[in-house]
């Protein structure tokens, strides 16, 4: 969670993926000026004051040495896939990896010569055809889905919620374990403001910013709202 030193407006904080870690503390995260926040965000100059509350929350599995990740992004979505295949690198298993990365134009794709420099493989998808395979993601993702059949594979997914879902219906029908990355407006980041419940299987509602973001797509796919939230007496576990 991240605020600049800008007043009172907007007053909250803006919840980021980390995109790395680096020696003495440092972090890179990945911004996209969508409101004020983020546009106040952009314009900080060097050595400006922010406040960081973090890390927090959940991370996806770790990689294995057997199983093939996919990991699918959309836009400003990979970060968190963006720092899974680093670790994947780190540990010599990066070929167990393959980044579906896709955005509405070629702007949208960043990082592309860093992930080839992993020795990621990369299958780009752009919805006006400027990069890549011309279409959605999820069209890329059930060509790999269909090529490793068979194999041990997982899907792993961050972007806008309407191609999560997409991507974790995709990995349902086959079978395949899949974890996403859930986008909800969040105030405090710690579980108490209740302004990220999610409906699951494994109990009423869920909370993005401590009980994940990353869920297992089986415990929180398409399921119905049944009651509203009930605020707990401590922060989710």
């Amino acid at each position: 969670m991240i605020r600049g030193a800008w007043g009172r407006d907007p007053l909250l904080p803006r919840a980021f993926s980390l995109l790395a870690v680096g020696p003495g503390g440092t972090a890179d995260i990945l911004a996209k000026t969508v409101g004020r926040g983020t546009a106040l965000l952009e314009r900080a100059l060097p050595g400006a004051e922010v406040d960081v509350l973090g890390p927090l929350g959940s991370n996806f599995p770790e990689p294995q040495a057997d199983t093939t990740d996919l990991l699918v992004a959309g836009g400003v979505g990979l970060p968190p896939l963006y720092m899974q295949a680093a670790v994947a690198a780190d540990r010599r298993q990066v070929a167990r990896s393959e980044m579906i990365y896709g955005g509405r134009g070629g702007d949208d794709l960043v990082l592309l010569r860093e992930m080839e420099a992993m020795g990621l493989n990369l299958f780009l998808t752009t919805e006006n055809g400027a990069v890549g395979t011309k279409g959605l993601v999820t069209k890329a993702l059930e060509a790999r889905l269909e090529h490793h059949r068979g194999t041990p594979i997982r899907v792993m997914g961050c972007g806008p919620n309407a191609m999560l879902w997409a991507v974790a219906r995709l990995a349902r029908d086959k079978g395949v374990p899949c974890f996403i990355s859930l986008e909800e407006q969040m105030a405090c980041g710690i579980g108490v403001c209740l302004g990220c419940a999610i409906p699951a299987r494994s109990r009423p509602y869920r909370y993005v910013c401590s009980n994940g973001p990353v869920f297992d797509a089986a415990d929180v796919l398409d399921v119905e709202v049944t009651a509203a939230p009930v605020a707990p007496a401590a922060c989710p576990a």
